[in-house]
C-alpha cells in the first residue's frame, strides 16, 4: 500500500500543490491588507482575532522568493507553504463497513462492549453530574442524517466549501485521482460519535477541514483550530495528518497558550513515523491497538507516542443513519479525546500539560504485549485510573 507521503505527492497535482498559497502569522497590529499590497499578492482569508492569514500569489510568481522576503519582514512571524494533509485511513486501517443495526446509543455500546472494557470505561462516571465541556472536531464534518448528535453542536463551520453547512456527506470528490470518490464520507461523523460514546455529556464545535475524499490543507486545519478556540473548546480532536506541516508547531503554541489541548492520530502507515500534528510534543499523540493490546498492524509507532487505544472494528454512527465499523488510528484518537473531556467535565478546567501528565501517569504499560515496540506506543488508555487521578488532584492529594 502506498505511504501517505506518496498519496500526498499524488495529491499535489490534483490540488495544485498549494501553488501560490502562502500561510503566515502576522505580528499584533500588523495590517494584512497592507502586507498583501506590498508583496503584490492577495489576502485570501484570515482567522481574526487569531493572527494567522493566507495569501495567494499571482500565477507565475516566485513563491519561494516571496516567502524568503516575508520572513525578513518585521510584521511577519513566519511564512510557509499551504501543505496538503489527509485522513490517515488513506494509508492503512480500512474502509468503513456498515452494520445491520440501528445507530442508537444502546446498540453502539453493545457493539463496542469489548473495546470499552479494554480501556476500563465506566458508564456511571461518564453519566455522573458535571458541567458541559466543549470539544472541537476538525474532520469531514457531521452528517445531517445523524440527528441525535446535532443538538450537542454549539457551533459549526465549513472551511472547505465556504458558506456551506459543515455536513459530512458525499460530493462526488476524487481529490487524489485514484478513481474512487468520497472515500472519507462518514469519517467525521464516526469520530464525533466515538467521542460522544465515551463522554455522553459533551458539546461539539464541528469544523469541516477535509473534503469528502478525506483531504484538506494546513490552512483548513489552522482556520479550524482558530475557530474552535474562539468558540470555547477545551479539547480539539484531529484525526488527520501529513508527514510534515512546518507551520503547525507555532500554531499549536498559540493554541496551548489558550489552555486548549490537542489530541491527534499518529497515522496508519505501519511505520516508525508520527504524522503532523501528532508529531509535535505538546500534542497528545495516539497510536492504535488490537483487542489483545498488541499494536494494530497498520498503526504507526515512535518514541514520542503518548498513549494508545483500541483501533480495530470500532462501531459508531454512520453518515446515512444506522451504524458502521471502521478501523484506524483516526478512531483510537476520539476515545482518548472523550476520556479527557469527561474528566475535564467532572473536575474542572485543566492545563494541557496537566492532562498530558495524567494520561501518562494512569495508563497501562504496553511493553509486555509489544516486546518489539517497547516505549514506542506510549501507555494504554485507562479511563478509570484517569478519572481517579484527576479526582485526587482536585482534592489536593
Amino acid at each position: 500500500m502506498k505511504s501517505l507521503f506518496l498519496l500526498i505527492a499524488g495529491l499535489s497535482a490534483a490540488l495544485g500543490a498549494g501553488q501560490g498559497r502562502i500561510l503566515a502569522r502576522i505580528q499584533p497590529g500588523a495590517d494584512a491588507l497592507a502586507i498583501a499590497s506590498d508583496y503584490t499578492i492577495t489576502l485570501a482569508d484570515t482567522t481574526s482575532p487569531a493572527p494567522f492569514v493566507v495569501f495567494v500569489a499571482p500565477p507565475g510568481s516566485d513563491v519561494a522568493a516571496i516567502q524568503a522576503a516575508m520572513r525578513l519582514d518585521a510584521r511577519i512571524v513566519w511564512a510557509e507553504d499551504d501543505d496538503a494533509l489527509s485522513t490517515p485511513e488513506h494509508a492503512g486501517g480500512s474502509l468503513a463497513s456498515t452494520i445491520a443495526a440501528v445507530g442508537d446509543p444502546n446498540t453502539l455500546y453493545a457493539l463496542n462492549a469489548n473495546m470499552l472494557a479494554q480501556v476500563h470505561w465506566n458508564a456511571a462516571a461518564a453519566l455522573a453530574p458535571g458541567r458541559r465541556v466543549r470539544v472541537g472536531i476538525l474532520d469531514t464534518g457531521l452528517s445531517p442524517l445523524v440527528g441525535r448528535l446535532w443538538p450537542k453542536v454549539v457551533a459549526s463551520l465549513n472551511v472547505v466549501e465556504t458558506g456551506s453547512p459543515a455536513y459530512d456527506i458525499p460530493s462526488g470528490t476524487d481529490t487524489n485521482g485514484n478513481g474512487v470518490p468520497d472515500q472519507a464520507v462518514g469519517h467525521g461523523t464516526m469520530v464525533a460519535g466515538l467521542v460522544e460514546q465515551v463522554c455522553p455529556k459533551v458539546e461539539f464545535v464541528i469544523v469541516r477541514v477535509a473534503d469528502s475524499d478525506g483531504f484538506g490543507r494546513a490552512w483548513t486545519v489552522i482556520k479550524g483550530m482558530a475557530y474552535a478556540v474562539a468558540n470555547g473548546v477545551e479539547i480539539v480532536n484531529v484525526s488527520l495528518g501529513a508527514e510534515s506541516i512546518p507551520a503547525m508547531s507555532d500554531v499549536l503554541d498559540w493554541v496551548e497558550e489558550r489552555n486548549v489541548v490537542v489530541v491527534a492520530a499518529v497515522g496508519n502507515n505501519g511505520a516508525n513515523l508520527i504524522l503532523s500534528p501528532a508529531e509535535i510534543r505538546k500534542v497528545v499523540s495516539v497510536a492504535g491497538l488490537s483487542p489483545d493490546d498488541t499494536k494494530a498492524p497498520f498503526s504507526n509507532w515512535g518514541n514520542h507516542v503518548r498513549v494508545s487505544a483500541p483501533a480495530t472494528g470500532l462501531a459508531g454512527p454512520w453518515w446515512r443513519g444506522g451504524a458502521a465499523a471502521w478501523s484506524g488510528t483516526s478512531f483510537a484518537t476520539p476515545l482518548v479525546t472523550g476520556a479527557l473531556a469527561n474528566v475535564v467535565r467532572r473536575y474542572g478546567p485543566k492545563l494541557p500539560e496537566v492532562l498530558r501528565r495524567a494520561l501518562e501517569a494512569t495508563g497501562d504499560s504496553l511493553d509486555g504485549a509489544n516486546p518489539n515496540h517497547r516505549s514506542e506506543l506510549g501507555v494504554k488508555l485507562n479511563v478509570t485510573k484517569l478519572d481517579a487521578y484527576l479526582r485526587a488532584l482536585r482534592r489536593g492529594r
